[in-house]
C-alpha cells in the first residue's frame, strides 16, 4: 500500500508543499505593517526575484521559515491573522478556479466548502479539513499536520482567517461566527479587541481542535456572482455594490466618504454624483449595510451586543440601539429574541 503523503507530518519530506501563490498573502500582510522585500528575502534565505515570482511549488520548511521570518521583521505575532485576511480566489491555484466556478453556478456556501475539502492538499499540505454538525451548528475543524513546529500559530490562525475571508468574498457577506478555536495555548501577548477584530468571534486557546463554529443557516447562504460590468454600469449600478462591499470589510473603523472614495480610486464628488444617479447616497448604504451585518450578528453570532456595536463602528452601544430602533422598529435584543423565537 503507498504512503498517503498527506499524512507525513515531516516538513522536509519532498511532497510537503504549498503553491507558489499562497505566500502572496504573507507578503501582502508583511509589506502592510511596513515591512521590506529585501530585508525579508534576507531573513529567509532567498531571493527577491523568489518572493515575486515564487515557484510551482514551496517546501513547507521555506513556507514555515519567510512567515516566521516576516512574523519577527515587523514584531507582528498576529501577522497570521492579517495573512488570512489578505487571502483571495488567486492564491488557491487549482482550488481558487474550483470555487470560482462554484460562484458561477449559483451554488451556496456550504458547496464551496466541500470543494474546499475536497481539493485543499492540491494546494498545500499543511492539513485537512472535515465539517461536523450539531443541530443548529456547523463547525470546520482543521488538522494542523504540522502542530509542534514554532510556526504552527501563525499558520493555524491564517488558515482560520483566511477561510473566514474567502467565505465573506464568495458571498458577499459577513460571516457571523459564533466561535474560533484554537489547538496552540493562548499566547502570552493575547490582545482581546485585535483577536474580535481579526475574527469577529469569541476565540479558545488549548483546544483539542482548530475550528470554526457557524450557525446551520449560513451554508445555504447564496455565493454572490460576479459579472464583468460594461462602463456605464462600473459608474453607476456596480458602483453602488462596490461601495457596499468595502464598507462591509471596514465598518469597524466608522470609514468615512474620502476613504471609501480613495480606496475606489475616485473623487468624493465623483462617487457622490454615481450614487445619486442610482437614487441612494453614501449615508443611505452605509446605514443599510449596518443594519443587514446587524441582523446576521445578532441572528447568527454569540457575540454580545456591546461587541455587535462596536465591529459595526458605534461608539456607544445607546447609539447603536437607537440606529437599529429606527430601522426595525425594537431594540437588538427583542429582535434577537423574537427571531430565535420563531426558529425554535
Amino acid at each position: 500500500m503507498s504512503e498517503n503523503p498527506a499524512l507525513n507530518t515531516s516538513v522536509n519530506h519532498p511532497t510537503n508543499h504549498v503553491v507558489g501563490p499562497y505566500i502572496q498573502p504573507v507578503l501582502m500582510a508583511y509589506l502592510q505593517q511596513g515591512g521590506r522585500l529585501s530585508a525579508l528575502a534576507d531573513a529567509a534565505s532567498v531571493t527577491d526575484l523568489w518572493m515575486v515570482n515564487p515557484p510551482e511549488k514551496i517546501r513547507v520548511e521555506d513556507y514555515f521559515r519567510l512567515f516566521l521570518s516576516a512574523s519577527d521583521l515587523v514584531q507582528d505575532p498576529l501577522l497570521g491573522i492579517k495573512a488570512g485576511q489578505n487571502a483571495g480566489l488567486e492564491n488557491f491555484d487549482v482550488l481558487g478556479e474550483a470555487l470560482a466556478n462554484t460562484r458561477a453556478k449559483s451554488l451556496t456556501l456550504g458547496h464551496a466548502l466541500q470543494q474546499v475539502m475536497t481539493l485543499e492538499r492540491l494546494v498545500h499540505r499543511l492539513g485537512t479539513s472535515r465539517i461536523e454538525s450539531d443541530g443548529g451548528h456547523v463547525r470546520l475543524i482543521w488538522r494542523a499536520h504540522f502542530q509542534p513546529h514554532k510556526a504552527a500559530r501563525l499558520v493555524c490562525e491564517s488558515v482560520l482567517a483566511g477561510i473566514i475571508h474567502l467565505a465573506e468574498q464568495l458571498t458577499g457577506r459577513l460571516i457571523p461566527v459564533m466561535e474560533v478555536c484554537f489547538v496552540h495555548p493562548r499566547p502570552n501577548d493575547y490582545n482581546e479587541a485585535e483577536y474580535q477584530h481579526g475574527f469577529r468571534a469569541q476565540c479558545r486557546f488549548g483546544q483539542s481542535h482548530n475550528s470554526i463554529m457557524i450557525a446551520a443557516d449560513v451554508l445555504a447562504w447564496p455565493l454572490q456572482q460576479i459579472t464583468r460590468p460594461s462602463v456605464i454600469e462600473a459608474d453607476t449600478k456596480h458602483t453602488v455594490e462596490q461601495v457596499k462591499n468595502q464598507l462591509g470589510k471596514n465598518l469597524m473603523n466608522s470609514p468615512k466618504l474620502a476613504q471609501i472614495a480613495a480606496i475606489l480610486g475616485q473623487s468624493e464628488r465623483s462617487l457622490q454624483r454615481q450614487l445619486k444617479q442610482q437614487g441612494t447616497s453614501y449615508q443611505q448604504l452605509l446605514a443599510d449595510v449596518r443594519l443587514h451585518h446587524a441582523q446576521d450578528y445578532l441572528q447568527y453570532s454569540n457575540l454580545s451586543i456591546l461587541q455587535i456595536s462596536q465591529l459595526l463602528g458605534f461608539r456607544e452601544q445607546s447609539s447603536f440601539n437607537h440606529f437599529f430602533l429606527r430601522g426595525c422598529g425594537s431594540s437588538p435584543k427583542k429582535w434577537q429574541e423574537k427571531t430565535k423565537a420563531i426558529k425554535s
